[in-house]
């Protein structure tokens, strides 16, 4: 892909299309999900919040709210908790891509922008989190319900946040904030590889776990059972492939 790209539609006026040619130059960082679906949809929000005078960094802040609550619906492990955590969490990615079109088009980015956006990034990590925690929920292993799944998950979120918020800070003030790390280099260079990215992501995670859900029908969640062990078992390889590559991508010490 080419940073000239810009991610159109076929029913795109001609004030759309500068509109995202100011806004949405490609991202070698950027996934699959968040180009081809997302992004096509993302400037209209974007013009919205523009014209309700939202700024980046408010919609940044909402962004995290939804990423971290479809943990909270994931967890509760029932049929409409799991179609409500697809909503929710793209719907805080689509306001990721929003908040910096809106800083973009407004002129008006900052620091404090960027440490919200890894911010957002650390929110991933309960929402991973939550899926062994929705597995011992299905089995029966964690007798809890409701309010109490929601206060376990609540802790956990400012457990990770606890680490992650000096972390972000750190980052924010480092040079290399534009830095790429070696896996994301590799996913950039196939269409196969962009594609695995996407699948064993959170994107692909609860695009596959809605899929499921509606399939299977509302009367059982045993489908959604062992899709998330498949998925949390590839994940725990990934890391550790992960882990090995990042490493070897250090040069060797004199």
């Amino acid at each position: 892909m080419k940073h000239e790209m810009i991610a159109s539609t076929w029913f795109d006026t001609k004030r759309i299309k500068e509109l995202r040619e100011q806004s949405q130059s490609y991202s070698a960082k950027e996934d699959l999900w968040s180009w081809y679906v997302l992004r096509r949809i993302s400037i209209f929000v974007t013009i919205l919040f523009i014209k309700l005078k939202l700024t980046p960094n408010a919609i940044s802040w909402l962004s995290a709210l939804f990423v971290v609550s479809s943990g909270g619906w994931l967890i509760q492990a029932t049929p409409l908790g799991f179609i409500m955590a697809f909503v929710f969490y793209n719907l805080g990615y689509l306001f990721d891509c929003v908040d910096g079109e809106v800083a973009r088009l407004t002129k008006n980015t900052s620091k404090k922008g960027y440490f919200i956006d890894l911010l957002i990034q650390g929110a991933t990590l309960p929402v991973f989190l939550s899926i062994p925690l929705g597995l011992l929920v299905i089995n029966g292993s964690l007798q809890l319900k409701g309010l109490e799944l929601i206060g376990l998950y609540s802790v956990i979120l400012f457990i990770i946040m606890a680490l992650f918020v000096p972390i972000a800070y750190q980052l924010t003030r480092s040079s290399a904030q534009d830095e790429r790390d070696p896996v994301n280099k590799i996913r950039t260079k196939s269409v196969v590889f962009e594609f695995a990215g996407v699948l064993l992501g959170l994107p692909g995670f609860f695009a596959t776990l809605l899929l499921v859900t509606l399939v299977s029908g509302f009367q059982t969640v045993l489908w959604q059972e062992w899709y998330m062990i498949l998925f949390l078992f590839i994940f725990i390889l990934k890391v550790i492939a992960r882990f090995f590559i990042t490493v070897k991508s250090f040069p060797k010490e004199p």
